[in-house]
């Protein structure tokens, strides 16, 4: 009976140390996840700044010979400006209403029916 009563004890006291080594392991590796996300998060705004500085950087360069910040800024912004109406000319053309789905079908189903009757004649 003392043996079993010893045994017991030690292994509550294995338990015991075993909890208390997982628990700061997950503590650990949950300071690590948080940590590498914080690194992570934070790269793509560090970036997102020094794009809009170098750009506001190239802005005031260009005013210098110009003479106003005015020009520089649509000088620097053409190309974006450019760009957005590109995009949305594409964007307005791919949602028109004769690129939805069912009016696409509605055609394909309409040409299939031309050829059927076409080559049965």
């Amino acid at each position: 009976m003392a043996l079993l009563i010893a045994a017991l004890r030690e292994g509550s006291a294995h338990v015991e140390a075993l909890l208390t080594l997982a628990r700061s392991e997950v503590d650990g590796n949950i300071r690590a996840i948080v940590s590498l996300v914080a690194i992570v998060g934070t790269i793509p705004i560090l970036l997102i700044v020094t794009f809009f500085l170098g750009l506001d950087g190239v802005v005031k360069l260009l005013a210098l010979p110009l003479g106003s910040e005015a020009p520089a800024a649509l000088i620097v912004a053409a190309p974006f400006i450019i760009m957005a109406l590109w995009l949305g000319w594409l964007g307005a053309r791919r949602m028109a209403l004769s690129n939805l789905e069912p009016w696409r079908t509605w055609r394909q189903a309409k040409r299939t029916v031309r050829d059927v009757a076409g080559t049965e004649a």
